[in-house]
């Protein structure tokens, strides 16, 4: 399980300041100014390639077209830059403990954008709040609890937490309604709707867990269940007339079926394996057919494959291992080949030893080889900034994007890990601090 752990091996680097002066002196002026400045001497990827020129950020977005008024000039020395990197899937901004450090472990792994799909919305206090999406800090989309049925997933974990008293003055009496919703009937869906918006979420997540055998689970007291299949399509409605889209956790190729066709957004996950269910992994295989219904209808699959061998309890059997891998590799092959729009999510939470992000995931898919460093620097700005804040325009080096960027030593399609190599990281066009 060591080597997924791969936060832990990647050097430190520091910033290295791309123009003259002290990076103290020009993350200053940063600071209090927003100005309209030249990069020039910039290679600047256009989601291809490396292009070789100047660009501008003016007022905060990026230009290729020349303010009238240009307050500063930057000469990159040819140093190679990206859109910032995102994270679909971290638990880890979930309130005040610890959250500093969260923030600077995100911006030194060059992840801007964070999407937190469970959180309990009491622990997000104002406090809390203004600390986050900001030019200085991570941009954190939430979706609060999410929609589950009687004593499904996330139930059990959640009561759990509570009484190991993790969730600061709440007690498992307060769970319910904060961390999850009991959803087992269209009734129950009218109550709580209002409820649920009034915690004002970024986005709904659902949940399905072995939906091909909801009805033998429904009255069991387990958590490895989820919501009625049969109910999506009415939350989905529900939400997109709210505008809200919906995230949907899966387990099994049925899941992820379900989650299709009742019009979900965005499937977290891939297929799970767990032998126990289906030991020739039947189950958890992707087909062609699915993939393509998937790409046809515009779905994001945030890949969380790190996950289950991150957090695995004690040792990982070798001839488990290499099944869950080599199902999550031709998977996420398929996919791709069908064209779905692939996005990076870590599954990261708190109390980890050390802190787990995008960049933990898409390194490990790096060096797994199952895509092209051209692939993977596309789905982990491109697709992950996209579902995590799908209307913001970010994750491009775009005419009118937002002048969010990382300037980096190395050219990343030549060496992949060139994405560790930040020497500035730049936030609606101004100079972040030196990490």
């Amino acid at each position: 399980m060591h080597g997924f752990r791969l936060l832990g091996l990647i050097p430190a680097f520091v910033l290295v300041a791309p123009w003259p002066g002290s990076v103290s002196a020009a993350a200053s002026v940063a600071d209090t100014v927003l100005q309209n400045i030249q990069w020039k001497s910039a290679r600047w990827f256009d989601g291809t390639a490396f292009q070789e020129g100047s660009f501008y950020t003016a007022d905060g977005v990026l230009t290729w077209n020349r303010p009238k008024n240009v307050n500063r000039t930057v000469d990159l020395k040819g140093r190679f830059v990206v859109p910032a990197f995102g994270d679909a899937h971290h638990h880890g901004i979930d309130g005040a403990q610890g959250l500093d450090a969260k923030i600077e472990g995100f911006l030194r792994a060059g992840v801007y954008y964070v999407k937190n799909p469970n959180v309990i919305p009491d622990l997000l206090t104002p406090e809390v709040r203004a600390r986050l999406n900001t030019w200085r800090s991570i941009d954190v989309a939430f979706a609060n609890g999410g929609l589950t049925a009687s004593r499904g997933h996330p139930v059990g974990l959640h009561d759990r937490l509570s009484k190991q008293g993790v969730f600061p003055g709440l007690g498992p009496g307060d769970m319910e309604n904060r961390a999850y919703f009991i959803i087992d009937s269209l009734p129950d869906l009218a109550a709580k709707w209002d409820r649920l918006l009034a915690g004002k979420p970024d986005f709904i997540k659902t949940f399905l867990l072995f939906s091909e055998e909801y009805g033998e689970r429904r009255d069991k007291d387990t958590g490895l269940k989820g919501l009625n299949p049969r109910l999506l399509r009415a939350i989905v409605d529900r939400a997109h007339a709210a505008g809200l889209r919906v995230s949907t956790h899966i387990e099994t190729l049925t899941d992820f079926q379900n989650a299709i066709d009742a019009g979900a957004d965005e499937i977290n996950h891939l297929p799970i394996p767990r032998a126990s269910f289906s030991p020739d992994l039947t189950a958890y295989h992707v087909d062609e057919s699915t993939a393509k219904r998937a790409a046809d209808r515009s779905v994001t699959v945030v890949t969380t494959v790190t996950t289950h061998l991150r957090l695995a309890r004690g040792p990982v059997d070798e001839e488990v291992r290499k099944a869950v891998l080599g199902n999550q590799r031709s998977n996420l092959m398929r996919l791709a080949e069908a064209g779905v729009r692939i996005a990076i999510g870590s599954d990261g939470i708190s109390g980890e030893p050390k802190l787990a992000t995008g960049l933990d995931e898409v390194l490990y898919l790096h060096e797994q080889g199952i895509f092209d460093p051209r692939t993977l620097l596309r789905m982990w700005s491109e697709n992950t900034a996209g579902t995590i804040f799908p209307h913001r325009r970010i994750g491009k080096l775009a005419e009118g994007y937002e002048a969010d960027f990382l300037v980096l030593e190395g050219n990343p399609l030549e060496d992949f890990r060139n994405v560790t190599k930040i020497a500035s990281r730049i936030k609606g066009g101004r100079l972040l601090p030196a990490r």
